[in-house]
């Protein structure tokens, strides 16, 4: 399974989700409503890389975000269903997104190892191909100090779990919300699931062996 570097995702997670933090009635505060604005600019320049490179591939920005999501999660049963739940799109449009996909053999439809009744999407080796090389903001990110970096990976995952957490995201299976995650979401992280402390790096923000912590 392919594990992207979540400091890598920032610009993806503002295209996905920073948007929402505009329209919630707290920008009273100048230095909110500055990193609200900052945040929801970066969001524009990931769509625009996005559209770039979906131009090149002849395929819309969606469809590389599903070939992208299909290949994270090689080996598990992902169908149109879970892709509109993640992605946060509707089921008619990732669908007519798939099918186009497979049309164009970029997707495969397999049977589904985890449930006989149904089937479950696998990438080809044409349909890796077209996946981006590198995330948009990789190389921008590169050039800020390791100690900002890792600041901006601890602000930016509380800022995700605070969206999830207000119903802003719909599914993020993410080290803080997990029940195998002991640490003080600072500079102490364990995951008990493998018995190790775990690397500001090693953090995740889309586990498939995440478990939700259970609440009181």
């Amino acid at each position: 399974m392919i594990q992207r570097d979540p400091a890598t995702s920032a610009g993806s997670l503002c295209v996905q989700y920073l948007s929402a933090m505009s329209r919630k009635p707290h920008s009273e505060d100048p230095l909110n409503a500055h990193l609200a604005r900052l945040l929801e600019r970066i969001g524009e320049v990931s769509r625009a890389m996005r559209w770039e490179e979906a131009t090149g591939s002849g395929l819309s920005p969606l469809q590389l975000r599903i070939l992208g999501f299909v290949a994270d999660h090689a080996g598990q049963s992902v169908g149109v269903a879970r892709l509109a739940e993640e992605l946060q799109v509707t089921p008619p449009t990732v669908s007519d997104s798939v099918k186009l996909l497979v049309d164009r053999g970029l997707l495969a439809r397999k049977s589904d190892p985890h449930d006989g009744r149904s089937h479950a999407l696998r990438l080809t080796v044409a349909g890796r191909k077209q996946l981006p090389a590198t995330e948009p903001f990789a190389a921008a990110i590169a050039e800020l100090p390791l100690s900002e970096r890792e600041t901006l990976l601890l602000a930016l995952m509380r800022l995700l779990e605070t969206l999830l957490a207000n119903g802003d995201v719909q599914v993020q299976r993410m080290c803080w919300t997990c029940a195998h995650y002991q640490g003080d979401r600072h500079g102490k992280h364990h995951c008990e699931l493998l018995g190790k402390e775990l690397a500001l790096a090693e953090l995740r923000t889309d586990c498939a062996e995440h478990e939700a912590r259970m609440t009181l």
